[in-house]
């Protein structure tokens, strides 16, 4: 499916949302807390998080792995909204946050680890095939359902591309509330 392109990067599906909260769309999953922990246990570096939803995962790895450096990019109301509400002040001011219309400001960086928990996926095709093709990175860390064929045929191909290690991707079958049975954690580990 091809969308036109708009200046927030955003699908037809999230244009037409309105105005309601981030918390409306994401849900503090525990487990991707644990999963992290557990993939990432001795992390340091700098991280992108694309589209960080209410900040949950961004808060529990700037708290257990002190010193990392957080890059988020997001639409600018919902950085408004992390900044104001969900992510605490002392936080918000260690994060770089990138507004998604000026998105092709990640690729002048390197990072560590990429992070994505349903975002890439939700986005138009021109814009997750451009940052998957542009980004400069070690590490992924990405979670979503895999229910949308090209995004992932696309992913997948880029996994086998840039990482050495692929074979701690997994379905993960006790996150709740989606549509599919399973949901699935894409792991990339450079050499």
């Amino acid at each position: 499916m091809s969308e036109d392109k708009n200046l927030e990067n955003l699908s037809d599906t999230w244009l037409n949302q309105g105005s309601k909260p981030i918390s409306y769309f994401c849900a503090d999953q525990w487990q991707y807390l644990h999963l992290f922990d557990k993939h990432f246990s001795n992390f340091s570096g700098k991280i992108l998080e694309v589209g960080p939803g209410t900040g949950y995962l961004c808060k529990h790895i700037m708290k257990s792995y002190p010193g990392v450096e957080y890059t988020i990019l997001d639409i600018k109301k919902n950085i408004d909204e992390l900044k104001n509400r969900y992510i605490p002040k002392e936080q918000a001011k260690l994060i770089k946050f990138i507004d998604s219309n000026e998105y092709t400001e990640i690729f002048k960086e390197k990072y560590d680890l990429v992070v994505s928990t349903f975002c890439l996926p939700e986005t138009p095709e021109y814009y997750w095939k451009d940052i998957l093709d542009n980004i400069k990175v070690d590490n992924c860390f990405i979670i979503d359902d895999g229910k949308w064929c090209a995004y992932e045929n696309y992913r997948n191909q880029w996994l086998q591309n840039n990482f050495e290690s692929t074979d701690e991707t997994e379905w993960i079958y006790i996150i709740t509330g989606y549509e599919q049975k399973g949901i699935q954690l894409s792991i990339g580990k450079k050499k």
